[in-house]
C-alpha cells in the first residue's frame, strides 16, 4: 500500500515523527518493565532456595540471607544500574527514541536478560554446592576444667560417645553433638554415622602449641599441619557466616590434637554458639599456661561486624581487671582477640580498643603477660612494645587481604621490617613494628630453657620466615 501526503497531512503532528523515522515508542518501556520484573523474580527464586535450606538444615537464616545479598546482589547490582541507567537515559527523551534505536536498547535488554539468567543460574549452583554440609568430627575441644567432643552430622542423630567403659548418652536428635567430659586423658569412639574413634591426651606442662586463625572454611593448611605440638589455638573465623557447611569444610580435616578456640565476627553471625560453648570473655588454664579471650567486635550483621564496638572493649577490660587473679600462678599469660591491638593489614588498628589495651597492660607490669595473638586482618604481622609481643595471625586459609587506607598506608612488596611512621589512626603502633608478612602463615609458640620461641612458618612453602625469641624470668 502506498501512503499518500494527504494521508501524512491526516495525522497532524505524527508528520514529524514519520519523517524522521522516529515513533512513539511504548515497547520500550515495556522492555524495561520486563527485565525489572525478571530480576526481581530472580531474587524471589535465589531467596526461596536459601529459606529451603535453612528449613532442611542447621544453616543459619540470618547468616544465609548475608550471603545471598553481599556474594549475588553485590554482582548484579552493578550490572542492573549500568544496564538501566542507560535504557532510563534514552526513554526519557520525551518517550521518543528513533527505530533504530529503539532496537538497540531492546537487543541490549536481550542480551542482558540472558547474561543474568547465565550468570544466576551458574551463582545459584555454586552456591547450593558450597551449602551442602559434611558430617565432620569428633574434635576434642578445652572448656573449662572438662573436655568436649563436639562433631556434626546432617542427619539429625542422638548423641552417644563410650569413654573407655563409661557411655554418654543424649537421645536428644541433633545435628551439633557437645559432650562433656570430665578428664584430659582418654580414648573414646562415637556412635552415629561417623562411626569415628579417637583418643585424647594433654600433657600437664605445655612444650608447644599452634596459633591460626580466619581460616573461612579452607582446611588445606589444617590438613597439612604436622602432628608435633601440644595444642591448637584457633582465634576464630572459620566460617563467613557461621554457617554449617561452613564449619564443616573448616574442621573436616582438623587433627586429633585438643583445641581452644575464640569467636570471629563472622562465625557470630550464625551458629557458632553450637560449637563454641563459652562467655563471650573467658579465662582458661593449659597446664602452665594462663589465657584470656575477649571478643570486642560487633555481632549484628555483616556490616558492623567488622568495627569495634566500644561497650564490649569496655566489658572485655572490666574482665581483664577483674579476673587478673586467675593467673598469678601460671608461668605464661597470653590474651587472645579476634580485633588486633595493631596491625599493618587492612583494618589496622582501632584507636579506642588500642588505647585501653595500652593502658591496661601498663597497670599490670608484673601480670606475666607475654604476647596478645589477634586475627581479623589476613595477614601476619608483628609488633613488640615493653617485651610484650603483638601477633596477628589472620592467614590461616581466607583470602590474603591487600593493605589500603587512601593511600596512605600500602605495601612495598610482600614483606615490611622494622619501625614505621604513625600517621593516621589505623597505624597506631607502627613505631614497635618488627615484620609483616602476606603470605599464609602460622606461629609455633614453644617454651625452652627459660626462653620462648614465637616461629612464623609459611603454609605454603612449609618454610620458616622468621623466628623472635623472649626470655622471661
Amino acid at each position: 500500500m502506498q501512503i499518500s501526503r494527504n494521508m501524512i497531512i491526516a495525522h497532524g503532528d505524527d508528520e514529524h515523527e514519520f519523517k524522521s523515522g522516529r515513533v512513539k515508542d511504548t515497547k520500550c518501556i515495556q522492555v524495561t518493565k520486563i527485565v525489572l520484573i525478571s530480576i526481581i523474580f530472580g531474587f524471589i527464586i535465589f531467596h526461596a532456595a536459601i529459606i529451603g535450606v535453612y528449613l532442611n538444615s542447621s544453616v543459619s537464616f540470618y547468616g544465609s540471607l548475608n550471603y545471598a545479598f553481599f556474594n549475588v546482589l553485590k554482582i548484579f547490582a552493578c550490572i542492573f544500574v549500568l544496564g538501566m541507567s542507560n535504557v532510563s537515559k534514552k526513554c526519557s527523551r520525551k518517550g521518543n527514541v528513533s527505530i533504530k534505536k529503539r532496537n538497540n536498547i531492546l537487543h541490549f535488554n536481550l542480551c542482558y536478560l540472558s547474561v543474568f539468567i547465565v550468570v544466576l543460574s551458574v551463582d545459584l549452583g555454586v552456591f547450593m554446592h558450597q551449602f551442602s554440609d559434611i558430617n565432620y568430627g569428633p574434635i576434642t575441644i578445652i572448656n573449662g576444667n572438662q573436655t568436649q567432643i563436639h562433631w556434626y552430622t546432617k542427619a539429625k542423630t542422638p548423641s552417644i560417645v563410650n569413654v573407655g567403659a563409661k557411655v554418654f548418652n543424649d537421645s536428644t536428635p541433633t545435628r551439633y553433638h557437645n559432650v562433656l567430659v570430665d578428664s584430659s586423658d582418654f580414648s573414646y569412639s562415637v556412635q552415629d554415622v561417623t562411626s569415628a574413634q579417637a583418643s585424647y591426651s594433654l600433657p600437664s606442662t605445655i612444650r608447644k602449641f599452634v596459633v591460626m586463625t580466619d581460616i573461612h572454611q579452607n582446611s588445606k593448611y589444617m590438613k597439612s599441619m604436622d602432628q608435633d605440638y601440644d595444642f591448637n589455638l584457633l582465634n576464630g573465623d572459620y566460617s563467613s557466616g557461621g554457617m554449617a557447611h561452613e564449619f564443616s569444610r573448616t574442621f573436616r580435616d582438623i587433627h586429633q590434637k585438643p583445641i581452644i578456640m575464640a569467636v570471629g565476627n563472622h562465625d557470630a553471625l550464625g551458629d557458632i554458639d553450637q560449637v563454641v560453648q563459652r562467655e563471650e570473655h573467658f579465662y582458661q588454664k593449659i597446664g602452665q599456661l594462663g589465657l584470656y579471650f575477649i571478643q570486642v567486635l560487633n555481632t549484628d550483621n555483616l556490616i558492623n561486624c567488622q568495627w569495634i564496638n566500644k561497650t564490649k572493649v569496655d566489658e572485655a577490660m572490666k574482665f581483664l581487671h577483674e579476673n587478673m587473679h586467675l593467673s598469678q600462678n601460671d608461668e605464661h599469660v597470653f590474651i587472645v582477640s579476634h580485633q588486633a591491638v595493631y596491625s599493618t593489614g587492612e583494618f589496622g588498628s582501632a584507636e579506642y580498643f588500642t588505647r585501653k589495651m595500652e593502658e591496661f597492660l601498663d597497670s599490670h607490669p608484673t601480670s606475666k603477660i607475654r604476647a596478645v595473638f589477634s586475627g581479623h586482618d589476613h595477614v601476619f604481622t608483628s609488633f613488640q612494645r615493653n617485651n610484650q609481643f603483638f601477633f596477628v595471625n589472620g592467614a590461616g586459609g581466607g583470602t590474603l587481604d591487600p593493605v589500603f587506607d587512601f593511600g596512605k598506608r600500602s605495601w612495598s612488596s610482600a614483606e615490611l621490617s622494622g619501625p614505621m611512621p604513625v600517621i593516621n589512626s589505623k597505624t597506631l603502633g607502627y613505631n614497635y613494628h618488627l615484620k609483616s608478612y602476606r603470605k599464609f602463615t602460622r606461629t609455633e609458640v614453644t617454651f625452652e630453657n627459660g626462653k620462648i620461641q614465637y616461629k612464623v612458618r609459611d603454609l605454603e612453602a612449609n618454610s620458616v620466615l622468621t623466628t623472635f625469641e623472649q626470655t622471661v624470668q
